[in-house]
């Protein structure tokens, strides 16, 4: 196990008590993290009130910075008792600060601003997506890494591969200067809202309770999401989007895809929404999948795949080109249904360029109407190995503290 160490404490931290609930939680939060309406606009219906209008609170002063009581309560709607007692819950759990006046020119005396303490809590953000290792972090509210840990994951599987997880974890524990808001895992394969991997084949796992497992270890909330997915939700979070449809590919092992068409992350009743690596692209080829069928994507465009062929020999412009060829295939339809405008392609970048996406979205405008590829644009994630870690941030900080 190799270490990058940025900064750490040396004690475990203890875990804090969940923030206090008093009214009954929305609907469908017995689910581990909420993937409908992504960021809270509007007021709460009254059985689910005090947790959406903090999350909204919350929200505001996450996207938009410090802000005074009166103005977040004129911006919300919320009234400014409301808004007064919930800053203060905040306030005393630690989580809300009080950070100057503000300096406005106003009649009467300056007003108080409140901002999150980005500091407050820690988040273990574990990343398993990469094809020879696994990553973790210890992590502010803002994403910002204090420790990071990488672990070797070349033959492990199944409960060894778990067992990897575990271990990963608990020394990520160990550095977090903070009390933990929760663990969040970024895994690939199809995984349900209850945390259950239930089909990972690369890493032998089918229904592995890989929430279960971290969460009867170390007592903390266990947040877990398809790593195509929680990458969607960091470029949702932390980078600057204009409402457009995003679709973010992710190839490792095998492929991938996250989609949030505008304000909403897609992951399907099944789950199985972006799983797109076991799309047969050409059933005439002669490639062997996990799967046991012939012709997926993920026998063409993975990277152990893409590296035995440049290794035996093969031209590299025409590896990639077949690649980008059959990756436009699978995404083809995904665009033109769903009106994507905006893909993001994760991989190592040794492998995948900006030539691919070059050639990726060549292919796509052969293969799609003009009209709906014109405007479409193709890129290189450069921090891919960052958004990896960002995603399952997101999931505990979406499901915990309602902002995402």
């Amino acid at each position: 196990m190799s270490a990058d160490h940025t900064s750490g404490s040396s004690s475990r931290a203890v875990p804090d008590p969940p923030v206090e609930e008093t009214v009954p939680p929305d609907p469908g939060r017995g689910r581990q993290w909420a993937v409908a309406d992504l960021r809270i606009t509007t007021k709460a219906l009254p059985e689910h009130n005090r947790r959406r209008n903090r999350a909204m609170l919350l929200q505001t002063l996450f996207h938009e910075g410090p802000r005074s009581r009166a103005d977040i309560a004129r911006g919300s709607g919320l009234n400014k008792v409301t808004v007064s007692a919930i800053v203060g819950d905040l306030i005393e759990q630690g989580i809300l600060v009080e950070a100057g006046h503000s300096t406005d020119v106003r009649v009467g005396k300056p007003a108080t601003l409140v901002a999150i303490d980005d500091d407050s809590r820690s988040v273990i953000s574990l990343d398993l997506s990469d094809a020879l290792s696994f990553r973790g972090a210890v992590m502010n509210l803002r994403s910002r890494a204090s420790h990071q840990l990488q672990v070797d994951v070349r033959t492990e599987r199944g409960d060894a591969a778990i067992a990897r997880v575990m271990a990963l974890a608990e020394e990520l524990l160990a550095q977090a200067p903070a009390p933990v808001l929760g663990i969040g895992v970024g895994s690939p394969g199809v995984v349900d809202r209850t945390g259950v991997v239930r089909f990972a084949p690369h890493l032998g796992w089918f229904h592995a309770d890989l929430r279960g497992a971290l969460s009867e270890r170390f007592g903390l909330p266990v947040h877990v999401v398809n790593d195509a997915n929680g990458m969607a939700l960091a470029v949702h979070t932390f980078r600057e989007n204009d409402g457009r449809s995003i679709l973010i590919v992710t190839i490792q092992r095998g492929a991938g895809a996250g989609l949030i068409v505008g304000e909403s992350l897609i992951d399907g009743m099944d789950f199985t929404a972006g799983e797109i690596g076991h799309v047969v692209v050409d059933p005439r080829r002669e490639t062997d999948c996990l799967c046991g069928r012939a012709g997926c994507l993920d026998s063409i465009v993975a990277v152990p795949a893409i590296r035995r062929r440049l290794d035996a020999g093969e031209d590299r412009q025409v590896v990639m080109d077949d690649a980008a060829d059959a990756l436009a295939a699978a995404v083809a339809p995904i665009i033109s249904l769903l009106g994507a405008t905006h893909v993001v392609i994760v991989g190592p970048e040794d492998v995948y360029d900006e030539d691919f996406a070059r050639r990726t979205r060549e292919h796509l405008a052969e293969r799609t109407f003009p009209s709906t590829t014109s405007s479409i644009g193709v890129d290189i994630a450069s921090d891919g190995g960052l958004l990896a870690l960002q995603g399952p941030l997101v999931a505990v900080l979406s499901a915990e503290l309602g902002i995402s």
